[in-house]
């Protein structure tokens, strides 16, 4: 939905249209990885190594996705542009 209301929002994409949506997730999270790329489409465009710090001062990494207008509607057979 949110991605949908972001793609498709008059307001928001009058004054700077979103042409893709950009993202990260730790990389233990796998189950929201399957999620980003089964279910909604996205495309996994990296892995950054060791990028921050926790709570706990512990190196993590993430997975950063990405998402196109044109692959959202595709993907969701929506015809609002």
């Amino acid at each position: 939905m949110l991605f949908e209301f972001l793609f498709t929002n008059e307001t928001i994409n009058s004054k700077n249209p979103i042409n893709r949506i950009v993202w990260d997730t730790m990389v233990e999270n796998k189950r929201a990885q399957h999620v980003y790329e089964t279910k909604i489409g996205a495309k996994k465009i990296g892995i950054h190594e060791n990028i921050w710090k926790d709570q706990l001062g512990n190196l993590r990494s993430s997975v950063e996705y990405e998402i196109t207008r044109e692959d959202f509607f595709n993907k969701h057979e929506l015809t609002i542009k």
